[in-house]
């Protein structure tokens, strides 16, 4: 199996940006938008000014949550990741607002038919043991109730669904949680409103969402983090990595205020302002020395449990094809050589910074994947693999080859063979320069086969009719 890691920072580096993280915290601070956070933070120690809802924190509170983070943090790495030998990624929460319609050759608003249709080619192409989620939202639902019909759409369609939800308002949430104690047999807390507001912000909506996760008995919290340089953070990467740090350490610390017991997971998903173009960019190199350094100041200083929070799934490039491919990889191999993780390419399908889902994309996202999840297992040695008995068979190769070996019969299926990907000779000017757009139409061909092999989940009758009330009520609810 593959493993080590490479740095990017020196110790004497990791020590700046530490103190830089601590000295923002104790006189810039951050700004809360929540009363109930407030009136914890000012019985705990920090210093709150209540009419501008900004927090500053002394040292001493900073590093107390830090050393109770490294007593408990576990060393992190590859090698304690128990690998599937085979890649087989499940569909995620993308929710995306647009869809790439490769059948018309179009980006446009994803409505509910198309909800439908992913579910359906889903349920057939995604592994049994794997789930299928939300991968776009649907237009012509309120957004006040979509959520919840979309929880319910999946409940109903596909025979695996994703176990959590995801809620972009409070009040959805006792919805969500009842739709989840009808399927699975009790509740699922949704994934909702969980990244801070750059810069320094613990916005309103996140407050609430936590404090709904809290009342619920949720102890363990993920919370994210989104600074773009140049735009609300600072133009340098360092810089980007001090503001990202400061923000995950005063969103715990306001957490742990109201919630003692808590304990954290972060998520880094930064950005830069292309300043020729004027458009952010997540794709960037820089964005993702920003993302990485942030996650090995937190492994290295600060209790670790801190990673990238899109993975190889936000990236720039708006269409499959060449970019797409070179980011995603570019990302799934910096992650695994900075952060010590297996060789993963994600495969969530969505294009221009998330907000686009292509069901082409996935299928050929998952196809790279299978061959960079292999060049990540690395190379057995065994006596077996050696091959030394076939080795002096074979001999200096007069009159013999590897070719009609047992060995190589025993062994030939174990190499990635690609189902899209070109290998062969050369055959024509015509045919080789189509070989992209035939990836893709076979990648289309094989949707449309999915498709055709969709066949409705066997649904408990009354499962199905309290998944329809449910649905309902919160549409009289939130709606009226």
């Amino acid at each position: 199996m593959v493993t080590g890691r490479l740095n990017l920072f020196s110790e004497n580096e990791l020590d700046q940006l530490s103190a830089g993280a601590f000295r923002i915290l104790e006189t810039t601070g951050i700004q809360v938008h929540s009363e109930e956070f407030l009136a914890s933070l000012a019985s705990t120690g920090a210093v709150v000014d209540s009419t501008t809802r900004i927090v500053r924190f002394p040292a001493h509170m900073v590093q107390a949550l830090i050393d109770e983070r490294r007593s408990l943090a576990q060393p992190a790495g590859r090698h304690l990741v128990e690998l599937d030998p085979d890649y087989r990624p499940g569909l995620g929460i993308s929710i995306a607002p647009f869809l790439h319609d490769y059948r018309r050759r179009t980006r446009r608003h994803a409505t509910r038919e198309d909800l439908v249709e992913i579910i359906h080619w889903a349920d057939v192409d995604i592994d049994r043991d794997r789930s299928v989620g939300q991968a776009v939202t649907m237009r012509e639902v309120d957004p006040r109730v979509e959520p919840v019909e979309a929880y319910a759409l999946l409940m109903e369609h596909t025979s695996h669904p994703e176990p959590t939800a995801y809620t972009s308002d409070d009040d959805q949430i006792p919805f969500l949680l009842e739709l989840a104690n009808v399927y699975f047999d009790g509740p699922r807390f949704p994934t909702g409103a969980n990244f801070m507001t750059s810069p320094l912000t613990f916005g309103d909506r996140m407050a609430r969402y936590l404090l709904a996760a809290i009342a619920w008995g949720r102890t363990e919290h993920g919370i994210g983090v989104m600074p773009i340089c140049g735009g609300n953070a600072p133009m340098t990467i360092a810089g980007n990595v001090v503001v990202s740090t400061a923000e995950l350490l005063g969103a715990w610390l306001t957490v742990k205020a109201y919630q003692p017991e808590a304990t954290f997971r972060g998520g880094a998903c930064n950005g830069i302002i292309d300043m020729r173009r004027g458009v952010a960019s997540f794709g960037a190199p820089e964005a993702l020395l920003a993302d990485l350094g942030v996650c090995e100041l937190f492994e290295r200083r600060l209790g670790g449990h801190v990673g990238m929070a899109g993975g190889s799934d936000y990236i720039d490039a708006r269409l499959v094809g060449l970019q797409s491919a070179y980011e995603r990889m570019m990302v799934a191999m910096s992650v695994a050589a900075f952060t010590d993780r297996p060789f993963n390419l994600s495969a969530g399908g969505t294009l221009d910074s998330g907000k686009v889902f292509s069901p082409v994309d996935f299928i050929i996202d998952r196809e790279l994947g299978v061959g960079l999840w292999r060049l990540g297992q690395g190379v057995e040695v065994t006596a077996e693999t050696l091959a030394l008995d076939t080795i002096e068979t074979v001999g200096v190769g007069a009159g013999k080859s590897y070719m009609e070996a047992d060995h190589t019969l025993r062994h030939y299926r174990e190499t990635w063979f690609p189902k899209m990907l070109a290998r062969g000779m050369w055959a024509s000017d015509d045919i080789e320069f189509g070989h992209e757009e035939q990836m893709k139409e076979a990648a289309f061909q094989h949707y449309l086969e999915c498709l055709s092999r969709y066949t409705p989940p066997e649904l408990d009758e009354d499962k199905h009719r309290e998944i329809k009330r449910i649905a309902a009520h919160s549409r009289h609810a939130l709606l009226t």
